[in-house]
């Protein structure tokens, strides 16, 4: 199942929009940031960046 995200850029603080492809499971998917061009890991079950707390 794809679906729309928006998550919060580690590097920025920006909030970022992204659509995940095959969006099931609780794995991370590969993302490259729209606000600073680098690749985030976001997880497919929750929509938050690796490591992010909360």
């Amino acid at each position: 199942m794809d679906r729309h995200i928006i998550f919060k850029c580690p590097q920025t603080g920006m909030n970022v929009q992204h659509w995940l492809t095959g969006a099931d499971g609780n794995d991370y998917q590969p993302v490259t940031c729209a606000a600073c061009t680098r690749v985030h890991f976001i997880n497919k079950e929750t929509g938050k960046v690796m490591g992010q707390k909360d």
